[in-house]
């Protein structure tokens, strides 16, 4: 509507001077060049295009069509009547921050009963937002600008922040629910802020302040339960240490066992062994059994007796099994040699 205003006032004002006698100024009368003037309609041209910049919208008002238009202009260059106007509106994304006040709920005892509650504490909050193509329309409908007012935005997170923070009492809040507290909010938000065009990113709570009172109560309980699991985990680890002992006494035990076990039978193979040695070193001095038992009744024919075999295997035995000591060697009066090691 604008460039036609301008064109129209700039075909009259030129078809005035061009009628005028440029001699005698005072002087006007119809001439053919005034003519001219009606390329002041041209101006009406620069009017039927617009420009929509990067990260806008542009609202449409066609006052021959109803007024503002649902139908929005993206981003680029657009063709248009004249006497349309188009306001551009920012996409990008906003933020707000509040402090605001709400109510917590009710607390209960262990069998359901209240024991009071209901206190109010103080959330820094902030607000991520924007407005979207398709909801400009409804946004523009309602503010009429490219900004909202920010008490507009705090009423909404006051509203849906109190409807929340009454589901949760204040210890549950500052415990671990105050996310539980975010989301729901969040929820909310989206549905009570879409109605006026906004679409929400992100509702983030900073800070959360219950009182003194309240948060030294809170931390104290914290500070116990700390301790208590590290009392918890210290008692647990002295356990594994126990266990741990135990089971390497059992360990040694059980090896040891084992280790005299192998030893009996090392001993005991052993023993088997040199019996064996003797009895067969024994009887292969004899070619027949009846030359055998002559010798064991008579004693004649120069072998060796039982015993002396014996002595004989045990005395090679401790040779072959000797760890480097040098032993001491007594004679006896029987002339037979007894070894001692030496300690």
């Amino acid at each position: 509507m604008f460039y036609i205003l301008i064109s129209f006032a700039t075909v009259i004002f030129s078809f005035i001077v061009l009628g005028m006698d440029k001699n005698k100024p005072s002087t006007y009368k119809r001439r053919p060049r005034q003519f001219l003037s009606l390329l002041g309609f041209f101006v009406i041209f620069l009017g039927t295009f617009v420009t929509v910049n990067a990260n806008e919208v542009g609202i449409v008002y066609d006052p021959l069509s109803g007024g503002l238009q649902e139908e929005s202009f993206d981003e680029g260059l657009h063709f248009k009547a004249p006497w349309v106007t188009v306001t551009n509106i920012s996409t990008k994304l906003r933020e707000s921050s509040f402090q605001v006040y709400a109510q917590t709920g009710q607390i209960f005892d262990s069998n359901g009963n209240p024991t009071g509650g209901g206190q109010f504490v103080t959330y820094n909050v902030t607000l991520q937002y924007k407005v979207t193509v398709l909801e400009a329309y409804t946004f523009y409908k309602n503010f009429g600008s490219n900004f909202v007012p920010e008490s507009t935005l705090e009423a909404r997170i006051r509203e849906s922040l109190q409807d929340k923070s009454t589901d949760y009492d204040v210890f549950s809040i500052l415990k671990g629910a105050l996310n539980d507290v975010r989301l729901d909010t969040e929820v909310q938000l989206r549905e009570s802020l879409s109605d006026l065009g906004i679409y929400v990113d992100s509702f983030i709570i900073n800070d959360v302040d219950a009182g003194t009172n309240i948060e030294q109560v809170v931390e104290n309980e914290a500070t116990a339960a700390k301790e208590k699991e590290i009392a918890i985990k210290e008692q647990e680890a002295a356990l594994i240490r126990e266990e741990t002992e135990k089971l390497k006494a059992e360990i040694q035990a059980q090896r040891l066992i084992i280790e005299a076990e192998a030893q009996a039978e090392a001993e005991a193979l052993l023993k088997s062994v040199t019996v064996n040695a003797i009895n067969t070193i024994y009887l292969n001095q004899f070619i027949s059994t009846e030359e055998q038992n002559i010798f064991e009744d008579t004693g004649l024919g120069g072998f060796l007796t039982i015993q002396e075999v014996a002595n004989i295997v045990l005395e090679q035995l401790f040779y072959d099994t000797w760890d480097g000591i040098l032993p001491q060697v007594l004679t006896g009066t029987d002339g037979l040699s007894i070894i001692l090691p030496t300690e």
